[in-house]
């Protein structure tokens, strides 16, 4: 019964990926709907998993001759933190909605960078030895690097550097940096 809402998640993503993969933007894969897995861990003791989808969006342009694309990035999370010894660790789950711009390198060439900035809601507020956020509403911020692989460049591997907090809306507002290692599958 508690696999229900992630199962239903799972499949929603799988229909938009579907859906989406017939507007490739580029030959290869770069620029079409994704599936991915990501880990990352927080600075002292804090680790999210999450399952997600990335959907292009109809935006293309050039900076200094490289390519420049928009996608939307939906997220799914599990984040699971350590609280005061007696309490345990306790998870909680996080949806996440990012449009990100992605810098291309040229062409022949299999690297990106990209950034994003969007909203993310917690099943409950975020907890950890040393912090606590004060809304189940966020912002997050992210840049990545990554790089291709494969024969069309279906597969995609990236870090990324991940900062939420609620932007002072309420206080406390001590924030949550992660480190985050992506893989995702081009369709």
């Amino acid at each position: 019964m508690q696999y229900r809402p992630l199962l239903s998640a799972v499949g929603l993503c799988a229909l938009t990926v579907w859906s989406a993969s017939a507007h490739a933007q580029f030959a290869d894969k770069r620029n079409t709907a994704t599936l991915y897995l990501q880990a990352g861990v927080a600075e002292r003791d804090a680790r999210a998993l999450t399952i997600g989808s990335t959907i292009p969006m109809d935006w293309k342009t050039f900076w200094w001759g490289h390519p420049v694309t928009a996608h939307w990035d939906m997220s799914l999370s599990a984040w699971n933190s350590d609280r005061m010894e007696r309490e345990g660790s306790r998870t909680i789950a996080v949806v996440g909605l990012v449009p990100t711009l992605r810098f291309h390198s040229k062409s022949q060439y299999p690297w990106f960078v990209e950034a994003g900035l969007g909203g993310y809601v917690s099943s409950k507020l975020y907890e950890s030895r040393e912090k606590r956020f004060s809304t189940a509403f966020n912002f997050g911020t992210h840049i990545g690097v990554g790089y291709f692989t494969g024969m069309r460049r279906e597969n995609e591997w990236s870090v990324r550097l991940e900062h939420l907090s609620n932007a002072s809306i309420k206080r406390p507002n001590p924030g949550e940096n992660f480190v985050q290692l992506r893989y995702a599958r081009h369709f």
